[in-house]
């Protein structure tokens, strides 16, 4: 690769984040600053927000070398958001940055270097959090179970946070499916990848990602990127099935037995064994009906085939635009 990069864009979804912008900017343009040799595009995607964040926006986005604006019609969510980045994104690598500054704009440089040497996806691995110890606690936990479900092709403690190369970029563009995970589809690819790490921060304002939410985008993940809980339902209805079987073959060989005069000192007791068993069985069985009706609302959606997201605006700048 030549010493004068070809374009590298950075993509952000912003969502409400009208206080942080200003600051986001500013640490952009440190880095563009500070690399020359590159060419710079920052595409901004705002998904619908309420917050004033749009005008915010256009106040600071002229600093970029090259920029891109998308407003979308209303808020998508967060992948959505980052996919239509990813099709308006005109670089040769293009790197995911989330707005809420955790993830420090400082360590692009690297993640460009590491591109440079050949990688054609770079995964930005968190070695800690600064974040609450419960918020942490779920977050890794989240982590470990899709890390496991998902057989491992995403690196421990990674996110949206990283680069794919423009090869990368057009296998994901094309991709139909909704609800991606597209951390994980940069994996899923399979081309060459390396890793750098980090000290993710604090939000610089905001309270971030409401649990419940974060709780719904991990099981959105796990149900995007593995059919895993299908056959846990399977296994689990081969161990109940075995478990009442071989009871039931107790209770049998017990009532066969005191026929005979053995064990009359022992009562199968009706009322409680039955209780127990209808109770945990219907648990069961609702538990896997949900998992189900899940993968099922997401054969509807994708067969709806109805967009991803909706542009709303589209404006384009920079200095080296003709």
């Amino acid at each position: 690769m030549p010493e004068s990069f070809p374009l590298v864009s950075i993509v952000t979804p912003i969502f409400n984040e009208a206080g942080n912008v200003a600051l986001l900017a500013s640490r952009l343009v440190e880095v563009f600053q500070a690399h020359p040799e590159v060419s710079w595009e920052w595409v901004a995607v705002d998904d619908g927000s309420t917050d004033g964040t749009e005008s915010k926006l256009r106040e600071v986005i002229n600093a970029a070398p090259r920029w891109q604006l998308i407003q979308l019609s209303r808020n998508f969510g967060q992948q959505s958001a980052l996919r239509a980045g990813l099709d308006a994104a005109s670089g040769g690598a293009v790197i995911f940055l989330d707005a809420d500054l955790q993830d420090p704009p400082g360590l692009i440089p690297e993640m460009v270097a590491r591109w440079k040497a050949g990688a054609k996806v770079v995964f930005a691995v968190r070695r800690s959090r600064g974040e609450s110890r419960a918020r942490q606690f779920l977050v890794s936990l989240f982590h470990r179970c899709f890390h496991a479900l998902a057989g491992g092709r995403m690196p421990l403690d990674s996110g949206n946070f990283g680069l794919c190369d423009r090869e990368v970029a057009d296998i994901l563009r094309k991709l139909p499916e909704h609800d991606a995970f597209l951390p994980a589809l940069r994996a899923w690819t399979g081309f060459p990848a390396a890793v750098v790490e980090y000290d993710r921060l604090s939000r610089h304002s905001g309270s971030g990602l409401p649990l419940l939410k974060l709780a719904g985008f991990a099981w959105s993940a796990v149900t995007a990127f593995s059919d895993l809980p299908l056959r846990l339902i399977f296994l689990a209805g081969l161990v109940i099935s075995s478990v009442g079987f071989a009871y039931g073959a107790i209770l049998f060989a017990q009532r066969i037995l005191q026929f005979f005069g053995f064990f009359k000192e022992l009562e199968v007791l009706g009322f409680t064994t039955v209780a127990v068993a209808v109770f945990f069985m219907g648990g069961v069985q609702l538990l896997s009906l949900g998992i189900i009706g899940e993968y099922l609302a997401r054969i509807y959606r994708e067969a709806k085939g109805r967009p991803h997201f909706i542009v709303a605006r589209r404006e384009s700048g920079g200095k080296d635009i003709p």
